[in-house]
C-alpha cells in the first residue's frame, strides 16, 4: 500500500515535467517558421525607430511651415538690440554721473 501511495506522488510530480517538456520536444523537431525573440525585438526596435524618425520629420516640417526659426532670430536680434541699448544709458550714466 505504502509503495502505491509513493507511486503515485512519484506520478503527480512528474506530471507537470511531463506537460512541459513534450511541447519543448515538439517544437525542437519543427523548423523554425515564426521569428525568434531576438528577431521580433529586433523588428520591434526598428518598427519604433522608423515611428520616431516619422515624428521627428513630421515636427520639422511644421517648424519650418510656421518659420520659427526665423521669428526665433527676430526675438534675439530685438534682445541683443535692447541690452546693448540699455547698457549704453548705463554706461551714460556712469559717465555723466563720474563728469559731474
Amino acid at each position: 500500500m505504502r509503495s502505491y501511495r509513493n507511486l503515485g506522488r512519484f506520478f503527480w510530480l512528474l506530471l507537470p515535467l511531463w506537460f512541459v517538456s513534450i511541447p519543448m520536444a515538439m517544437a525542437e523537431d519543427e523548423p523554425a517558421k515564426s521569428p525568434g525573440l531576438f528577431e521580433r525585438i529586433g523588428n520591434t526596435a526598428k518598427k519604433a525607430g522608423n515611428k520616431i524618425e516619422q515624428g521627428f520629420t513630421k515636427a520639422g516640417r511644421k517648424l519650418e511651415e510656421k518659420k520659427v526659426g526665423e521669428k526665433v532670430e527676430r526675438k534675439l536680434k530685438k534682445a541683443a538690440t535692447k541690452t546693448a541699448e540699455g547698457f549704453k544709458k548705463a554706461g551714460d550714466k556712469i559717465d555723466k554721473k563720474l563728469n559731474n
